[in-house]
């Protein structure tokens, strides 16, 4: 195996944070949660699969939907395979397509005007990531209490930009 790709092999984990739940009722049967945690790096999947699965089965909801949503602008929410290969190889095709190390306007602030911070990263590659990755929310439908995703599907938070605090919230309702 070539050693660049070894050196790259990264499996998905489950993020360790703290778990906060933002409303929930039975009637309409509701439930909302958010995950804070903290991201490592650039380019990070986190499996969040059973998380979601959790909120799920405390919602009590047997028949319904499961919306997992980012709040962050470089950051996205997927549906896919968790293996390790095809996400380094996800990776490599997203360097190559969006690489880091090229001009953005977004981080020149001689250009730039809009929503500034004092202590802003330069992340112009990680917002045009996040529209090719993904999107800011899924939904999944819920039946008989299970989440319907395919035999290799997971739910994955994709981190885009560097360590950052993150949050994840799932939204369950149904009946």
């Amino acid at each position: 195996m070539d050693e660049q790709v070894r050196a790259t092999r990264r499996a998905t984990r489950r993020p360790e944070g703290t778990e906060t739940v933002l409303a929930a009722s039975v009637d309409p049967m509701i439930r909302t949660e958010v995950l804070h945690f903290t991201s490592t790096g650039s380019a990070e999947f986190w499996d969040v699969t059973e998380f979601v699965r959790e909120v799920v089965a405390r919602s009590g909801v047997r028949h319904g939907q499961v919306t997992i949503h980012t709040p962050h602008t470089t950051t996205s929410i997927v549906l896919n395979e968790s293996e390790t290969g095809f996400l380094n190889d996800y990776r490599r095709l997203l360097d190559s397509v969006v690489p880091a190390n090229t001009y953005y306007e977004h981080d020149d602030h001689e250009v730039r005007t809009e929503n500034l911070q004092e202590d802003e990263y330069l992340n112009g590659h990680s917002h045009c990531r996040q529209l090719l990755t993904g999107s800011s929310s899924v939904t999944v439908p819920v039946v008989e209490g299970e989440v319907l995703l395919g035999t290799w599907q997971k739910v994955m938070f994709f981190e885009l930009d560097q360590s950052r605090e993150r949050r994840v919230i799932v939204h369950s309702q149904g009946a």
